[in-house]
């Protein structure tokens, strides 16, 4: 509860000025905003904890979110018979934080009904050690599931399905390694590249595995709590394939059962849509500049960033509400008041060409994917 009369009315004006541009924001960054809010509004080192946490806020969006999302969420009705799942070995090579986050989303009990009404269901785990602190922390939290191995050989020869998250200039080399050593299995091995660099047929010409077993995916972090939407760029239908062996796995469905996916048909889509996800940081900016405004009115900085987190965490929810429709957010935007700080706040924001800085900062991203330019902008003089 905060005590002093001028803040509460420093925080009130201010949870009323920020909600409406916001809403031109988090079209594109409402999975970052989502993965923020986890680690500001209750802090704890205990996972049990945590997760009840994180289950009692997706059982109030959850009756509030559209009964077509969740029935897609869901993989199809609630009443509709369970059919066998298919198994998952799935191995991790390099045990980063995407890594370790889609280890979590895969291995956490509470996932596990989602998992089964896709058809799926995780027998083991395997992570290559490094990062230690991640693989131990894996270990610790799924002991029953996860193996830590020594070699990232092992990890493929111990997995089905298996994830590349190593840095972009480590490709070529542990993608050699496996081809020498003979590690891929044709008839039985998926490979998901989680490198931002990577591009489809490059994999499928070093692993030489299958056109339909190749993928290129891109996530963030929240995808360890069914939050935000993977993108998973298969090989194209028009290069071949026609005599490849039927797919082992449907990954497009094994992602919708984490919280979401979108498919990319191309490199250009693909690019386009990772310009999205590359908005995260800039809205953690604008987080903590609200935070730090806040603190120079007076405003205590436990109250102020609590208050953040959660005002920030409310308009997400809303706007995430029946988001496959396109209009959604235009229809939040005209539901706030004529005259009022909101609609004054984001004419303030558009004359100071605020959005247009935003679309310059989302070409230069772009331009980089596309391997034309660094990414780099002028400073402002």
């Amino acid at each position: 509860c905060i005590s002093n009369f001028q803040n509460q009315k420093i925080i009130q004006m201010l949870s009323l000025v920020f909600c409406f541009p916001l809403l031109l924001v988090v079209a594109a960054n409402a999975p970052a905003l989502v993965d923020a809010f986890g680690n500001n509004i209750i802090p704890t080192n205990n996972r049990s904890s945590e997760l009840h946490r994180r289950r009692a806020a997706n059982n109030i969006i959850d009756r509030t979110m559209s009964t077509a999302k969740k029935h897609k969420m869901n993989g199809g009705d609630d009443d509709s018979p369970p059919t066998r799942p298919h198994s998952i070995r799935a191995g991790f090579v390099g045990c980063g934080t995407i890594a370790s986050a889609i280890a979590t989303g895969l291995a956490a009990p509470e996932n596990g009904p989602h998992l089964a009404r896709r058809g799926f269901s995780v027998s083991s785990i395997c992570v290559t050690r490094r990062s230690e602190s991640k693989s131990t922390k894996l270990k610790e939290n799924f002991p029953e599931l996860v193996t830590v191995c020594d070699s990232a050989e092992e990890v493929v020869e111990k997995s089905d399905v298996v994830f590349l998250c190593v840095l972009p200039q480590q490709v070529d080399g542990v993608m050699r390694d496996f081809s020498e050593k003979g590690v891929w299995r044709n008839d039985e091995h998926t490979l998901v590249s989680l490198v931002s660099t990577s591009k489809v047929d490059d994999l499928i010409q070093k692993s030489g595995l299958p056109r339909n077993r190749v993928y290129k995916m891109i996530c963030l972090p929240a995808i360890a709590e069914r939050e935000g939407c993977a993108l998973l760029q298969p090989a194209s239908k028009a290069d071949g394939g026609e005599n490849d062996p039927p797919a082992s796995i449907d990954v497009k469905s094994m992602l919708e059962a984490l919280g979401g996916c979108v498919e990319c048909a191309d490199d250009d889509r693909m690019n386009t849509l990772m310009v999205t996800t590359s908005m995260m940081g800039p809205v953690y900016g604008v987080m903590r500049n609200n935070l730090n405004w806040l603190v120079k009115q007076g405003v205590p900085p436990e109250d102020a960033s609590y208050f953040v987190g959660r005002s920030y965490l409310s308009m997400v929810q809303d706007a995430e509400r029946d988001c496959q429709d396109p209009k959604r957010f235009d229809a939040l935007i005209e539901e706030q008041t004529p005259g009022g700080l909101n609609e004054q706040t984001l004419t303030n924001l558009e004359k100071q060409k605020v959005f247009d800085s935003y679309d310059r900062a989302m070409d230069a991203v772009f331009s980089r994917l596309q391997g034309k330019s660094d990414g780099s902008l002028p400073s402002n003089p």
